[in-house]
């Protein structure tokens, strides 16, 4: 995430950079990305982005933070609104995936994320963002910590398989609801 010196910016300037850094990131993965190509669209010096951004990391989670919806704190939310009830939050859940997976201009970003998020992002991400790890972990109603990670690995499974085979919204649906039903009534 960005230093002072960026949140110091003019609004413009700020803006200009935030506009470089999702086109950027939203081209290609993470880890095809480099400082050069940034500072190159945006006609600054290579130090003028440390002066911003600790690493490109940072640059990459400021993106993240503000362009897209944290899936984790919206299922934590959900559970919440629902009263623990599972079922409901599912399929609510699925609800909200859809249209926020599905938006134009950030669906790259989610793709490259579930396509190419590895633990060396994962550590740094929770390091970085550990009070709202911590809200997640704290939000579970009471459900165990391997029920929340098989719900999770499910979930994510399916979020994975829309960006690698390409699907649509309606695609979406139809094997979320598959999955969510075979996880709540189980597979016979």
């Amino acid at each position: 995430m960005g230093k002072d010196t960026f949140y110091n910016l003019k609004d413009d300037k700020k803006e200009k950079i935030l506009e470089v850094l999702k086109h950027v990131f939203a081209q290609k993965p993470f880890h095809k990305v480099t400082v050069k190509e940034i500072v190159d669209e945006l006609g600054i010096a290579r130090g003028s982005f440390y002066q911003y951004f600790e690493d490109l990391e940072d640059a990459y989670f400021e993106i993240i933070n503000r362009e897209l919806v944290d899936i984790h704190g919206l299922f934590a939310k959900l559970i919440n609104e629902n009263k623990g009830n599972l079922e409901t939050t599912l399929m609510d859940f699925g609800n909200s995936l859809e249209e926020v997976l599905f938006v134009e201009n950030t669906y790259s970003i989610y793709k490259y994320i579930y396509l190419y998020w590895d633990e060396t992002l994962s550590q740094r991400w929770k390091k970085a963002h550990s009070s709202q790890v911590r809200i997640l972990s704290d939000n579970s109603n009471d459900m165990d910590s391997e029920k929340m990670h098989y719900i999770k690995g499910v979930i994510h499974m399916i979020i994975k398989r829309n960006f690698q085979e390409n699907w649509d919204k309606k695609e979406f649906r139809k094997k979320y609801e598959k999955q969510i039903y075979w996880l709540i009534k189980g597979v016979n």
